[in-house]
């Protein structure tokens, strides 16, 4: 283990917990117990003294998710594990999983008591098999050692849907429908709303559930005196790309990108120097002039960047930010639902343009049109999607303007055989290497009509 990690999650030796009795040798479900002889509003009130921010993306404080919903005078409420784990760069939850299935449904079942869920469910996606198996496995021996009463807990199976991991997707699938986002946020509309009752539910990261025991079993002053006072605790962290030692990694936060990229990272993979970070999609690009940043939500949020959900996808001075430009839009543009007619056909134009660009046929034209298609797709829309496409996009415009020039008046291409969306499908521990999936889906041919 690397001095600069910090392991609070992930088991020390990274060996996998082999079943329930070896869980509660190490102090498993005292936190449990602990949160049951509460009153549920200290529950909460501890969760919010420890500053428990979401882990999925936003940052969001879980207390304050927590204590809406269970104020409400709603007879249903839910709380909802999203596992969803469909961005690019990101495998965290499901190497958690994979090392320890048990924490993140204890965290469930005491967020659960402390809003007064009526059920608790995990959200993922069928084609994760092994990691299904896994959570499958731990609620099987949860059920039969009686810490809960069969069907309180669920495991939901999604489709194999980016907008599965959006929380509205994500209910509308546990509800039995396509993933295809709400108008309203889950505390307003949750899980098997009806004409008379709304449910509801709060919606929480795999790895924000996981860090709840933690944080019951030793208190919120253990948990802050971590990390910094913005972002207390520790992240996991996915790092991939153009970087020597790819992995996931659990550190406190307030390391800076630097510290990650060099120490841990080790550096670049090849004898270019790092050029630029993608840290999620919601995310501007994050340049060498950041790396001495520190890593919290607030620290890179100021700087004009962000955090997301830890997926550090890293490309050296040899990626063409052109080529990085369509595959990211392509990502986003086939990933849309297609309700909503500003995303569904501002996306995919963003990313024809960027098309034309990459393979020699630019001009000062698709420039133009891309600045104005992103200021206006994100324009009445269900979900964040759109937003992303504007972000990434006008991101790559203004931080290599001279790079995307040059295509726009040149007709030289920049098409990479080796450069994917990095969707993770696999950790190959034995060689430190992810397994990538193949090119993403083409579009929806039921939405074609739009065009």
């Amino acid at each position: 283990m690397h001095p600069l990690e910090k392991r609070n999650l992930l088991p020390e030796d990274l060996k996998p917990l082999k079943n329930i009795k070896e869980y509660i040798a190490q102090g498993g479900l005292e936190a449990l117990k602990k949160a049951r002889a509460m009153d549920p509003n200290d529950v909460i009130a501890e969760i919010k003294a420890a500053n428990l921010r979401g882990r999925g993306g936003a940052g969001f404080p879980a207390a304050i998710k927590w204590a809406g919903v269970r104020a409400t005078p709603d007879e249903k409420k839910y709380l909802v594990c999203n596992m969803a784990e469909g961005e690019p760069g990101t495998y965290k939850d499901r190497y958690l999983i994979g090392k320890n299935p048990y924490l993140v449904f204890e965290g469930m079942l005491i967020g659960a008591y402390a809003i007064g869920a009526k059920q608790a469910i995990l959200g993922t996606k069928d084609k994760f098999k092994s990691t299904v198996a896994r959570l499958e496995q731990a609620l099987r021996e949860f059920e039969q050692q009686g810490v809960v009463e069969k069907g309180f807990l669920q495991i939901h199976l999604g489709p194999d849907d980016y907008l599965l991991g959006e929380e509205k997707g994500l209910l509308e699938s546990i509800d039995g429908r396509q993933p295809m986002p709400r108008f309203f946020p889950p505390f307003m509309v949750g899980v098997g709303v009806n004409a008379t009752e709304t449910n509801p539910t709060v919606v929480n990261n795999c790895e924000t559930l996981s860090h709840v025991p933690k944080i019951i079993q030793n208190g919120a002053e253990w948990f802050t005196s971590m990390g910094t006072e913005d972002t207390p605790g520790t992240v996991i962290f996915t790092l991939s790309g153009d970087v020597k030692n790819p992995g996931m990694y659990e550190v406190e936060t307030g390391l800076t990108v630097r510290q990650l990229l060099y120490d841990i990272g080790g550096g670049p993979r090849g004898d270019k120097e790092f050029k630029a970070i993608l840290s999620g999609m919601s995310n501007r690009m994050m340049l060498p002039e950041h790396f001495d940043l520190k890593i919290d939500f607030g620290t890179l949020r100021n700087a004009g960047i962000g955090l997301g959900s830890a997926g550090f996808i890293v490309y050296d001075a040899d990626r063409s930010m052109c080529e990085i430009a369509w595959m990211m839009t392509k990502f986003l543009a086939v990933s849309s639902c297609g309700q909503c007619i500003p995303c569904n056909s501002g996306t995919r134009n963003i990313m024809e343009h960027f098309e034309n660009l990459r393979n020699g046929k630019g001009s000062q034209n698709d420039i133009d049109m891309i600045r104005d298609i992103s200021g206006r797709c994100t324009q009445q829309t269900r979900c964040f999607l759109p937003q992303q496409a504007s972000i990434v996009s006008q991101s790559i415009l203004n931080s290599f303007s001279e790079e995307i020039q040059y295509y726009a008046e040149n007709s030289d291409t920049c098409i990479s055989d080796d450069l994917v969306v990095p969707k993770i499908q696999d950790f190959d521990e034995a060689t430190s290497q992810f397994v990538y999936e193949k090119d993403p889906k083409e579009f929806r041919p039921e939405f074609d009509v739009l065009y």
